[in-house]
């Protein structure tokens, strides 16, 4: 039943964020065509400025997730509705208070660039971008039941869809040269919208589920300790457009959130994915042995490890090409930069395992001096550097800071305190995967290839990507065991549902 609702969760998402990123693509170039680079820099920049608003949730949801994967494994509805409760009210202080800070920071948001426009108008446009993305925080309660009970695959398409309907009404407004201003505001009645009929369906799932208007200040335990992980990942991930609008030019956002969108559009598939299968592995860690918790994994770790090591390689051979027939030669980079932003694309997939396992099992206090450690390196590393650098010392800021941290330190302490096992196995399959990928993409990179259109960009990715593939399973069949477990169950699994379907 684990590997089944698994399985429905990734296809249930996957579909439509292949979709909405596809439409992504089709947005960015419009939006980069048919907004001033003024415009365009300035929403890339209210993107990164609500992430740090988002620091007001202090991290509940993954606090709320693991007790509530705890409580449908014990199969206990009053609990269930006691941590539903308190996450309403939670959710509601939290998206008021989020307002409230948001307001307060509209009044000087127009320090924070270089933008040529009015600062009246970046206040409102800012204000309104604002309320687009708070008013999820008022409905969101119900679905962390759902989502806790791996049974996500049920609301996905809706939520997904509206997304979609969205990004095509968005394309359609600039397409027709409409004020941003306008253009922000569709977003926040289809969210509402969604948002009233999604939790309307959980509560058909759920006839049991009530809200009985208590709070209780033991489910916000342990959110003291996720709020180092949160300001740690908002400052690995969210300081680098700050510090590039305020100390570069709008030009340079824009070449940054070009081979930012394309790599996080692939970080994040790879992350839904990851979502998909937390909590059935934090099922099997809270029912099962340690050692049946290390073989899952170890199976789940060399996954990642091969997805990070196939995608890094494409990202180096086709990164380039694709962004000058996407957005134009004038937004291209140079090959150190690409590589950085490759190898950030390989860490943030490499660490899912890790991640799943912090996450699942609620290791925040465990790991917060890692976290701390890797906030201030990259806070000091990218300040520095940008101003040395550029664009160059913001990439290496998160690189440098990762690895000098929390790749060695959180490694160590799930290996030692949840698996009982050495934390070498991890750090020497690592580093094999890596030498398989500098090798490959060496290799590879030494056929010339004549990128000319999109279609001759699809027929190469599809040749070259499929090459890769299968060497890179070959490789990984002889050379890690977990990764040829975990082919043979999936080869088996094929086999039965095929045999079903005759």
């Amino acid at each position: 039943m684990r590997t089944k609702n698994s399985l429905k969760n990734i296809i249930s998402v996957t579909f439509f964020n292949l979709l909405i990123g596809i439409l992504g693509f089709i947005k960015v170039r419009v939006f980069v065509n048919g907004l001033s680079n003024d415009i365009y820099s300035l929403n890339q920049l209210f993107y990164q400025i609500f992430s740090y608003i988002t620091i007001a949730d202090i991290g509940f949801g993954l606090i709320l997730n693991q007790k509530l994967y705890k409580a449908f494994a014990k199969k206990d509805k009053e609990e269930v509705n006691r941590i539903y409760s308190t996450s309403k009210k939670f959710y509601f202080y939290i998206g008021t208070a989020m307002f409230i800070i948001a307001l307060l920071i509209s009044f000087f948001v127009q320090f924070l660039t270089k933008a040529n426009v009015s600062s009246w108008y970046i206040q409102l446009i800012f204000i309104i971008f604002i309320i687009r993305n708070i008013v999820d925080y008022y409905f969101i309660a119900p679905r962390y039941i759902i989502d806790a009970d791996q049974k996500n695959y049920q609301i996905n398409h809706l939520i997904k869809g509206i997304k979609v309907i969205e990004t095509i009404i968005e394309i359609i407004l600039v397409l027709c040269h409409v004020n941003y201003l306008i253009i922000l505001l569709p977003g926040i009645f289809l969210t509402i919208i969604i948002d009233i009929y999604v939790n309307k369906k959980i509560k058909n799932l759920y006839p049991w589920l009530k809200n009985n208007n208590s709070f209780n200040k033991k489910y916000l335990k342990g959110t003291k300790d996720l709020i180092y992980q949160k300001v740690s990942g908002l400052l690995n991930s969210n300081t680098d457009i700050i510090l590039i609008s305020t100390f570069i030019n709008p030009l340079s956002v824009i070449i940054y959130t070009s081979y930012s969108y394309i790599t996080k559009f692939v970080t994040d598939t790879v992350y839904i994915v990851a979502s998909a299968i937390t909590p059935s592995y934090a099922n099997v860690i809270c029912k099962e042995t340690p050692q049946k918790s290390y073989e899952v994994f170890k199976e789940l770790n060399i996954l990642f490890l091969f997805i990070a090591s196939l995608i890094t390689i494409m990202f180096i051979l086709f990164l380039n090409p694709l962004i000058e027939l996407w957005v134009g030669e004038e937004y291209l980079t140079g090959k150190l930069t690409l590589i950085l932003f490759c190898i950030i694309a390989f860490q943030n997939i490499a660490m899912k395992a890790i991640m799943i396992t912090i996450n699942s099992q609620g290791l925040f206090k465990e790991t917060k001096i890692a976290t701390i450690i890797e906030a201030v390196l990259n806070l000091i590393i990218s300040v520095i550097g940008v101003h040395k650098l550029g664009l160059i010392g913001v990439l290496l800021g998160t690189i440098i800071s990762y690895f000098a941290s929390s790749f060695i330190q959180n490694a160590r302490y799930i290996y030692k305190n949840i698996f009982k096992e050495s934390s070498w196995k991890y750090f020497i399959n690592y580093i094999l995967v890596v030498l398989i990928t500098v090798i490959l993409t060496i290799l590879m990179s030494q056929i010339k290839i004549n990128i000319t259109s999109i279609l001759s960009w699809i027929i190469y990715a599809i040749i070259f990507g499929t090459s890769i593939l299968l060497i890179l399973f070959i490789t990984f069949y002889f050379a890690f065991k977990p990764f040829k477990n975990l082919a043979y169950r999936g080869i088996e699994f094929i086999k039965v549902k095929g045999k079903y379907t005759e």
